[in-house]
């Protein structure tokens, strides 16, 4: 069997531990199983991107379209990091929300293990974004830019 089809070779591991140590947080549940449900508008026309700036897949970017854009490393998610970083959880780590009227962009935490950072800075549910902002995802750091 491969490592993709076995849930528990793929869950998110947890930044600072060790194997095994993160599953003390689990008690409670999986939280990769929390739903997260957004309105999702869809657009051919990116707004912006996420370049990665340090960590896995260093230099490569992501387009950021209109509507909710849902990040994680699951090819399910608008945004796939799909770089090798086990510490990004694989559906709705975090979510960024663009409105293409305003052009204002949105991040939320999806509440999964490894909490969403951005400017070093914690994100407790929701926060604005700015373009140049660098968000932290597992070990992988992100910055928003202009396209």
């Amino acid at each position: 069997m491969s490592r993709f089809n076995d849930p528990e070779e793929d869950r998110t591991r947890v930044v600072g531990t060790r194997p095994g140590e993160e599953e003390a947080l689990r008690l409670e549940g999986d939280l990769d199983a929390v739903e997260t449900q957004l309105v999702m508008r869809r657009s051919n026309n990116p707004m912006a991107r996420l370049v990665v700036i340090d960590g896995h897949g260093l230099g490569n970017a992501k387009p950021i379209y209109p509507g909710t854009n849902s990040i994680g490393r699951d090819r399910k998610n608008r945004v796939a990091l799909d770089f090798g970083d086990d510490t990004i959880s694989r559906i709705d780590h975090a979510i960024i929300v663009c409105d293409d009227r305003s052009l204002n962009f949105r991040i939320y935490d999806g509440g999964k293990l490894n909490p969403v950072h951005v400017n070093s800075v914690l994100v407790t549910g929701e926060r604005e974004l700015s373009i140049g902002d660098v968000i932290e995802l597992g070990s992988t750091l992100l910055r928003l830019e202009a396209v």
